[in-house]
């Protein structure tokens, strides 16, 4: 079983929500057995449009080895859009690299820990109707740290293991197609420069919903990623692809390639839904799933027959102040992935 989801016992005490006025806090207590006990929470206020006067939300959580994650985000109106800021703040004990391409083995890898730190600010708005723009500047914080000694990591494609602040603009556009059946296309760009180091990152990507009712959707999605400088990104930063990054049923980075292909394929079914109070309800709903990706440092080497595949089953309870928490179950050749986030996963 893989890193950060081995036995992994998940208990969301969702029903234990604490109404402090509009603001709701949802405890989390999982367990880990190669980082311990986790114990965190979710908290959200008003993430619900029109986001007045202010939203906010983060998921924060702390295990017993010492790794820490925080990410809140705060939303306000201004003029005729949403100013967004976003921070985050990581700190992995034992992460795994498995080396670079699209192959390798899952139990041949090298640990390191890693610190990384995410401030952004941007601006939100729709120019034209279904058309969302999002433009700002992300500043970038990575310190690698506690680096295992082996051969392995001469597959690095880059040295940038020290202290390193980027910063730089990014992009992104969204494109709903309400006709017919439901569905966007999205494309973004970023670009991160620093002291003697620069990179670049575009990415684009398909999604199609088809709903069945008023409690079934099947959805599909296909997203490529292009990086651009390699050489000179802080290694904590290389464009991998893995658990948390859509193909759930692997690690986090297994794959490490400067060209991602990547599909998902879920089927979400609402069971039921509870009342919380006169205002507020949660919705309880499982999500079967496939995820198919590979990773290339040229497209024309992308093939059918790279890709990694994986399927599971995934639960989504809706959170009332808005958003929803996101827990999939993936089984793949390598093993049991265990993701879990705010939201849906596209």
């Amino acid at each position: 079983m893989i890193y950060r989801t081995k036995t992994i016992i998940i208990l969301i005490m969702l029903f234990c929500a604490i109404p402090l006025h509009a603001w709701k806090v949802f405890p989390l207590i999982s367990y880990s057995s190669s980082s311990g006990v986790l114990i965190g929470g979710i908290v959200n206020h008003n993430m619900i449009t029109p986001y007045k006067p202010f939203s906010f939300s983060t998921m924060a959580y702390v295990f017993t080895d010492g790794s820490i994650s925080a990410e809140p985000k705060l939303l306000f109106p201004a003029g005729n859009g949403l100013v967004i800021v976003n921070a985050s703040y990581n700190v992995s004990r034992d992460r795994k690299f498995f080396g670079w391409g699209n192959g390798g083995n899952n139990e041949l890898y090298v640990n390191y820990s890693a610190e990384i730190q995410d401030l952004s600010g941007s601006y939100n708005f729709s120019p034209l109707s279904g058309l969302v723009m999002t433009g700002g500047l992300l500043c970038r914080h990575s310190t690698v740290y506690n680096r295992s000694n082996e051969q392995l990591w001469s597959q690095s494609p880059t040295d940038e293991y020290g202290s390193t602040w980027t910063a730089g603009p990014f992009i992104n556009g969204y494109l709903s197609f309400p006709v017919l059946m439901n569905g966007y296309v999205s494309a973004g760009y970023d670009m991160q420069m620093g002291s003697d180091i620069s990179y670049s990152g575009a990415e684009c990507a398909l999604a199609v919903f088809t709903p069945i009712g008023s409690s079934t959707t099947p959805a599909f999605r296909i997203k490529v990623e292009r990086h651009l400088g390699t050489t000179s990104t802080p290694f904590s930063f290389l464009p991998s692809l893995g658990g948390s990054s859509g193909l759930r049923g692997y690690n986090d980075a297994r794959f490490g390639g400067n060209w991602a292909l990547l599909g998902n394929l879920e089927l979400r079914q609402r069971i039921v839904s509870f009342a919380i109070d006169e205002n507020n309800t949660m919705d309880l709903s499982l999500v079967l799933f496939g995820d198919a990706g590979q990773v290339a440092d040229h497209l024309d080497d992308c093939r059918w027959n790279r890709f990694h595949l994986d399927g599971g089953v995934g639960a989504r309870i809706s959170l009332p102040g808005g958003g929803s928490l996101r827990v999939d179950f993936a089984k793949s050749p390598e093993g049991l992935g265990i993701q879990m986030g705010l939201g849906e996963l596209f």
